[in-house]
């Protein structure tokens, strides 16, 4: 049986090898630099919500629900904010690019925004923690925004070539996990510096643990949401900058509207919503269960447990990078994506039996360690590898079929309604947890003494969340239409319209 890529080499072999002389390879240092931009992404994507339980609920004693709340306000701007940056990118000209500009102005402002978001004052009562945690969030994030939207929108419009779209989306995810490898550890790091930081320098009323996370928290948005970020705006080029400066304006409600038109597109959306509340969801409520569950309430112990999974998931990440490749252009992305749901499926059933108290410890240093959560990541690791890599290159795929039936280069639009659904499944998915976690009876003063019936919910919500909504997506891509020989077929009539993308 022919896989669908063996197909197209077969039946368009001349068309394709004169094309790849001059269209097919990116420079290694452009995917380098377009690369490490997906690191300071990740970083501004998920750190806001990895943090901000420990701080608000476990240190500052603010409700877990009010939090999840607050977490979801956000993304009633960002359904504004995200469009409107879109439109903005598809139709912006300048000297340096219709993407760039974007790039560098929203990287230093999200990674200044970020660390006032923990220089809350512990004396403030519990509302006003949280109008003030509400309105840092919708600065950073409208600056998240400008960064992020076009940034994915550059990543789409990188090669017009449907397998190093594959490898040029490697390169994200291995910079992606990569700061998945460092991110978690970033409460650990600051009790540490808390521990070693002398009581005397420590402000008045000010608790030990916040003080490191305040030197943590400037540190990760000046290095690596500023830095860092702005690298992908000075280093990467354009590819539509020209054929763009004369095509009509993206018009937002209509690009929207026929955005949605396409079942492609729907089906890839609705994907992309299961596989963010699920991994979410599950990530933050592992958490829980392993402090208080599997730890008995030791905060400290539970966090460096869920470092340790964390960086876990990020090897097996970095492992499967060129295994998901090689599937993908072996038996294309649908086929790879396949293997990837199936394995998690069968990871949501065994996190049941994992996150339990019990296991053989084992002792590096005075630190137990429990080896066999390290079972997960290897079971549901390589989805999160294929999401990044195999989503991020059918969006771009999409990205051509849209031209080909509306005739315009429109990224920005897409950029930012999947930037806009990763961020609103994720603040879903944080508002569940929250919830979940209230309803359960969850109380932060009882420690590891839970009742019962706490630790069921919770146990219940972390094994079924990602086994149904991996199940659902092996539905859903049965009706998924764009293959390998039907991309191309996209490409070559494009490139008779309009002429070829070189890069």
């Amino acid at each position: 049986m022919k896989t669908e890529n063996e197909a197209v080499s077969k039946r368009t072999v001349n068309p394709i090898a004169e094309r790849k002389k001059d269209t097919h390879k990116v420079p290694f240092r452009e995917k380098l630099a377009l690369g490490v931009g997906g690191f300071s992404n990740l970083f501004a994507f998920i750190g806001i919500n990895t943090i901000a339980r420990t701080v608000y609920v476990m240190i500052l004693g603010v409700n877990a629900a009010w939090i999840g709340v607050a977490l979801t306000i956000p993304r009633i701007w960002d359904a504004f904010s995200d469009p409107l940056m879109g439109k903005i990118s598809d139709n912006f000209h300048s000297r340096w690019g219709r993407r760039r500009p974007f790039i560098v102005g929203g990287a230093i402002m999200m990674g200044l925004l970020f660390g006032l978001i923990w220089m809350v004052p512990e004396a403030w009562n519990q509302t006003t923690k949280i109008v003030y945690f509400i309105f840092m969030q919708i600065l950073f994030y409208t600056c998240y925004t400008v960064f992020a939207v076009p940034f994915k929108a550059l990543t789409y419009e990188m090669t017009p070539d449907y397998n190093e779209r594959n490898r040029v989306m490697a390169f994200v995810a291995f910079f992606h996990k990569l700061a998945e490898f460092l991110y978690e550890w970033l409460i650990p790091l600051a009790s540490v510096i808390s521990s070693a930081y002398f009581v005397s320098k420590i402000p008045e009323g000010q608790k030990v643990e916040m003080t490191g996370i305040i030197i943590v928290t400037w540190l990760v948005g000046i290095i690596i949401m500023s830095g860092i970020g702005i690298i992908p705006g000075i280093f990467v080029r354009e590819r539509f900058q020209k054929k763009t400066e004369t095509q009509e304006k993206v018009k937002l409600i209509s690009s929207s509207k026929e955005a949605f038109s396409s079942r492609a597109f729907q089906i890839l959306v609705s994907i992309i919503i299961l596989n963010v509340l699920a991994g979410i969801l599950a990530s933050n409520i592992d958490h829980f269960v392993m402090i208080y569950y599997m730890a008995d309430g030791d905060i400290a112990l539970g966090s460096i447990w869920k470092g340790l999974l964390s960086s876990g998931y990020a090897v097996v990440g970095f492992a499967f990078i060129p295994i998901i490749t090689w599937i993908a252009d072996k038996f294309g992305k649908k086929g790879a994506l396949y293997f990837v749901y199936s394995l998690t499926v069968f990871g949501g059933f065994m996190k049941w039996f994992i996150f339990t108290p019990g296991h053989q410890i084992f002792y590096v240093g005075t630190v137990a360690i429990d080896p066999v959560i390290l079972i997960d990541p290897i079971l549901c690791g390589p989805m999160w590898v294929a999401v990044k890599i195999l989503l991020e290159s059918m969006m771009a795929d999409i990205c051509d079929e849209d031209e080909l039936k509306f005739g315009k280069r429109r990224e920005g639009v897409f950029g930012a309604v999947f930037t806009w659904l990763e961020k609103t499944a994720l603040s879903l998915a944080a508002l569940g947890v929250g919830l979940s976690i209230w309803l359960a009876g969850f109380n932060a003063d009882l420690g590891g003494d839970q009742d019962p019936k706490t630790f069921l919910i919770m146990r219940l919500f972390l094994s079924g969340a990602p086994a149904i909504t991996a199940l659902i997506a092996i539905i859903a891509l049965k009706f998924y239409p764009i293959t390998a020989e039907h991309a191309e077929e996209t490409r070559r009539q494009l490139e008779e319209r309009r002429g070829r993308v070189t890069v």
